[in-house]
């Protein structure tokens, strides 16, 4: 997914509907639905009104929630990566598999809190980040440089816990374009909790925000 792609996105989720009410999966379905598993992560999930009030958040449907998890995976659909090993792993998209929220403040950094489940491990996903430190991805045509590094992890109670950075840069100069991406990752009886900071050309991640959002986040999925 392109970071212009994206910031269409975010902005327009800041007008979706769905935010008071009945939530939705990120395939659209509701959570009403007669699937426990659906129901049972709603319950374990954040909601928008659990975001600081500097980053107004909305619960993505759909194709929109689709494109925020292949954002925050670093695999959008079409994308060929270059070596083909470092292709980053999917994040469940269907019907009740994960439930994605998205915040955006008034200077363009966007929080984003993902719910799902996963039967692996974080730590195939580290050693998976490890490997692939730098690697190349093209869309359409359209290249870009992507470096990741594993960062510390947060001191949040857990039973797995994962950091890391990624940084897409794209375009050719004059007109160049950083993304990076914060993420802190949790696992707790295969339950998964993401917490992401998207940032663009060198402007610095709301640490403090990302923080704190990412250890509610894992609370309320431990509650279950």
């Amino acid at each position: 997914m392109g970071a212009l792609a994206l910031c269409v996105l975010i902005a327009v989720a800041g007008c979706a509907d769905g935010v008071d009410g009945d939530p939705v999966a990120a395939s659209g379905a509701p959570s009403g639905s007669s699937d426990g598993s659906s129901a049972r992560l709603d319950r374990l999930s954040l909601t928008p009104a659990d975001f600081p009030a500097s980053y107004p958040a909305t619960r993505l449907r759909s194709e929109q929630a689709g494109q925020a998890l292949a954002d925050l995976s670093g695999h959008a659909p079409g994308t060929t990566v270059t070596p083909s090993g470092c292709e980053p792993p999917q994040i469940p998209s269907g019907d009740g598999e994960s439930v994605v929220l998205v915040g955006m403040s008034s200077t363009g950094g966007a929080l984003t809190v993902v719910t799902t489940t996963s039967q692996t491990p974080l730590s195939d996903l580290e050693d998976q980040i490890r490997r692939c430190a730098s690697y190349t991805t093209d869309i359409g045509g359209v290249t870009a440089q992507v470096s990741a590094e594993v960062l510390p992890p947060s001191p949040v109670e857990s039973q797995q816990s994962l950091a890391f950075r990624r940084v897409v840069r794209s375009g050719q100069a004059p007109t160049t374009l950083t993304q990076s991406t914060t993420v802190l990752a949790a696992q707790n009886d295969g339950v998964r909790v993401f917490a992401s900071y998207l940032s663009f050309s060198g402007s610095r991640p709301d640490g403090e925000a990302l923080d704190a959002i990412f250890t509610k986040a894992v609370q309320k999925s431990r509650s279950g």
